[in-house]
């Protein structure tokens, strides 16, 4: 029976190595496709890699750059999304990202007007969920280092200076785990859509006999509110609200 186990371990740590190999192959010949302007073929292989169940902010945003290339701005936007969506301080998928959004249809800002807004969303989205994490285990263990000083060394003397410092991290721990916090919503419960199709009409219920609110073009982003049947409500940067046929879109989903 140990030994059977011990086979079938083998044999499938030996599976594993082969798919990665096999996919590492694939994303080599892709890079170079890519580097020799076969963009299609290019595309083809980053997205045989994604079919492959793998989750990766470089995979995307070469898959964004290869529709870029193409000329599908819709779909660029949408990987450079993803990508960002995984690893938000992906500085060459921002800078693709910002780009593209100057070629769409209809205007949409990159930053907001507010400075003090625009600098906390710029500052939001530097920190990674990992970069987080390691922050909070670095501010723990130096508080609890900070607190098992104070017991041995300062048993019998004037603790103001340690206790002030331990406050002032624990203050900052609770900052960064609050950033973590809302960086785990954003990631699991931010549903965000990008328009696919050349346009899209909002209408003011789930069905074209309503009125018609809007018209947004491929490459608009928007936030997913509800969905019925075939449509979904979505709200624009701008605020304004609507419901598309969710075959125009698709959603920001890893």
């Amino acid at each position: 029976m140990k030994k059977l186990i011990l086979i079938l371990l083998i044999i499938t740590f030996n599976l594993l190595l082969w798919g990665e190999s096999k996919i590492d192959e694939v994303f080599q010949n892709a890079l170079h496709e890519y580097e020799t302007n076969n963009y299609e073929n290019a595309l083809r292989d980053f997205l045989s890699i994604e079919n492959e169940g793998l989750i990766n902010a470089d995979l995307f945003y070469n898959i964004g750059n290869c529709h870029f290339r193409i000329h599908q701005i819709g779909r660029s936007i949408l990987y450079y999304k993803k990508a960002l969506k995984i690893e938000s301080d992906h500085t060459s998928a921002r800078k693709n990202l910002e780009f593209a959004l100057t070629l769409t249809k209809d205007k949409q800002e990159i930053d907001s007007e507010d400075v003090i807004r625009s600098f906390w969303e710029k500052l939001f989205d530097s920190l990674s969920i990992n970069l987080l994490a390691v922050i909070v285990l670095i501010i723990f263990c130096l508080i609890i280092l900070l607190t098992c000083f104070m017991i041995v060394y300062y048993r019998n003397r004037e603790r103001t200076v340690p206790i002030f410092i331990t406050t002032v991290l624990i203050f900052f721990l609770l900052i960064f785990l609050l950033l973590g916090f809302l960086k785990w919503r954003a990631y699991h419960f931010r549903n965000e859509g990008v328009i696919l199709t050349p346009s899209a009409i909002g209408y003011s219920g789930p069905s074209e006999d309503f009125t018609r609110v809007f018209t947004v073009h491929e490459g608009m982003v928007f936030e997913v509110e509800r969905e019925e049947n075939n449509w979904s409500l979505i709200k624009l940067p701008n605020g304004l609200g609507g419901w598309v046929h969710k075959e125009s879109f698709e959603l920001i989903k890893l």
